[in-house]
Order: C-alpha cells, then sequence, then structure tokens
C-alpha cells in the first residue's frame, strides 16, 4: 500500500523506483535540488541529475555553491521536480526566500514539488572541471535514492535537457536565415552543443532528432561543417 504524505496541504503518495517519476537510465534531468549545512541553513539550486539506474544518481557539483558544500558536508540532499521558472531562475541569481520551501523529515523541501525524492552520498570523486568559472576541483557524486514521493493527481514530466537541446535547436533553425543572418556561426556553433549534450544524455529519440537537425542543416548550408 501507498504511503500517505500530506505537506502544505498537498497529498503525496510514495512510489519506486525512480521510473515512477519519468526518470529513466541514462538521461539528465533539469530539478532542483535542496540541502542544508551542518548549521541548519538550507539551501537550493538547479542542477542536473543523471540517472544511474532505477535507485541511483550522478551529480556533478563544482567548487562555487552553497548546495557543493552542503552535500559534501552531511552528504544529504533532496531533489524536487518542478516546473516552475521563478524558482530556477531566483535559486539561480540568488537565495530563494523561505516562503518557497517546506520541510520533509525536518530537511528543506520546495513547496509544491510535482515530485520529490530524498538521496544520499554514497561514492564521490575528486574531478577537474575544465568548464568552471573558476577551473578547480570539483566533484562527481553517486546517490542512492531513499524516498520518493509524488503529488497526487499531477503527471509528472521532469524537464529533460536533451529534449529542451531538441526544442532550441528547431528554433535556431526556422530562424537561422532570418533572425540570425548575422550571427550564423555563433550560432551554429551553439547548435552543435546542443547536439554534444542530446547525444550524451538523451534518448534514442531525442539523438535521432538533433541529428536529424544539423544534418538538414548542413544540406542547406553548404558551407557550415
Amino acid at each position: 500500500m501507498n504511503q500517505e504524505l500530506i505537506i502544505n496541504n498537498k497529498e503525496y503518495r510514495k512510489t519506486e523506483p525512480l521510473e515512477s517519476l519519468n526518470m529513466f537510465k541514462g538521461q539528465l534531468y533539469e530539478t532542483i535540488v535542496t540541502t542544508q549545512s551542518n548549521e541548519h541553513i538550507k539551501n537550493a539550486a538547479p542542477i542536473g541529475v543523471i540517472c544511474k539506474d532505477s535507485n541511483h544518481i550522478v551529480i556533478h557539483l563544482d567548487n562555487c555553491v552553497h548546495t557543493h558544500r552542503n552535500i559534501i558536508e552531511n552528504g544529504e540532499l533532496i531533489v524536487n521536480i518542478t516546473k516552475d521558472p521563478l524558482i530556477f531562475t531566483y535559486s539561480t541569481i540568488g537565495e530563494l526566500d523561505d516562503e518557497y520551501f517546506d520541510e520533509f523529515n525536518g530537511f528543506p523541501l520546495i513547496k509544491d514539488s510535482l515530485g520529490f525524492f530524498k538521496a544520499h552520498v554514497i561514492k564521490k570523486i575528486n574531478k577537474k572541471r575544465e568548464n568552471d568559472f573558476n577551473d578547480g576541483i570539483g566533484h562527481v557524486v553517486t546517490c542512492e535514492v531513499e524516498d520518493i514521493f509524488i503529488r497526487e493527481y499531477n503527471e509528472i514530466v521532469p524537464l529533460n535537457r536533451a529534449m529542451n537541446a531538441v526544442i532550441e535547436s528547431l528554433v535556431y533553425y526556422c530562424r537561422f536565415d532570418a533572425k540570425y543572418k548575422h550571427m550564423q556561426k555563433e550560432i551554429w556553433t551553439h547548435m552543435k552543443e546542443l547536439n554534444r549534450v542530446a547525444q550524451k544524455v538523451g534518448n534514442e529519440k531525442e539523438k535521432k532528432s538533433m541529428k536529424a537537425i544539423l544534418d538538414k542543416m548542413r544540406e542547406n548550408h553548404d558551407y557550415l561543417d
């Protein structure tokens, strides 16, 4: 029997595994990760989460954020599924106000999340992140998933970076010879980077879509590499 949970007058049901959140092996999803310091100061940040398997995730962390320090110090986090653009924006450019938080067993949670799961670190690897602004040493952490909850009467469709790449590339494709006529080199470079992301973390349809877009671009513009 599914365990029921009520947070902020919203009903959640316990479920498993990660596939119940429509999160699948090898794919990367845009989420909001909430953590707290050893002094119980809460924090939220947009983090890309890669599904390793049905009960484990992988996260790449850099040295510039509170989230990184909190996870390395105490190894606990909640992954929140939300599509609220303000939460993604405010947690990126500053700190989320208290009004955006709830709690799950004393741990910070994004209010009105479509779904969420608690996780804890089981492995961490030091890794130099070449794309970090500070060119520092980051961590790749593997986490085991604990409690998974889905808000009742909601279809969970986490934001997938590969699908976002497909949509963004289609916009560029349609406007390449008009709006982007004078910056085609820069746009093409960006489209190839979007393709790299999709080929790395997308499903077969997303990978096939990106290949088709770039192939058609090269067919229509023979000067593109």
